[in-house]
């Protein structure tokens, strides 16, 4: 038998799909929602400050300019303009990384997990799905 690696990760890739689609609220632990609820929270805290940094004003302009009226199905933060999901996760993540705080500090940091955060939420507000949901998914993203 021999090995093969692009079919190893294929399998790795589906397994992991598979659990992801799988996992309901209901299976998540009391840490872990309250895990997310606290990335949530900071992470909102470090867009609000984020919002106020003169990038994070030049690129709402600029999509605001790009855009028109403001009539997507996602909301960006502070300034409540309405865009597609895509841009109000990308204005909203940016507003979130502005200052380069993140969520969680480790020693040995191997990721930023706050800047996946707004794609859940521009996703869920999307698609009119729940709280719980939105909890859900971040905690899958992270």
């Amino acid at each position: 038998m021999s090995f093969h690696p692009a079919e190893s990760k294929r399998l790795l890739t589906h397994t992991i799909a598979e659990w992801t689609c799988a996992l309901k609220y209901e299976q998540l632990s009391p840490e872990a929602i309250q895990a997310a609820k606290l990335f949530w929270f900071d992470s909102i805290g470090c867009a609000l400050g984020g919002s106020q940094q003169d990038d994070a004003k030049i690129l709402l302009k600029h999509y605001r300019a790009m855009r028109g009226g403001g009539d997507g199905k996602a909301t960006t933060f502070v300034s409540g303009f309405k865009t597609s999901p895509v841009d109000a996760a990308f204005l909203n993540g940016h507003m979130i990384r502005a200052m380069d705080y993140n969520d969680i500090y480790w020693k040995a940091d191997p990721c930023h997990p706050s800047d996946l955060i707004a794609a859940p939420l521009a996703l869920c507000e999307s698609e009119g799905l729940s709280g719980k949901d939105l909890i859900l998914a971040t905690i899958i993203a992270y």
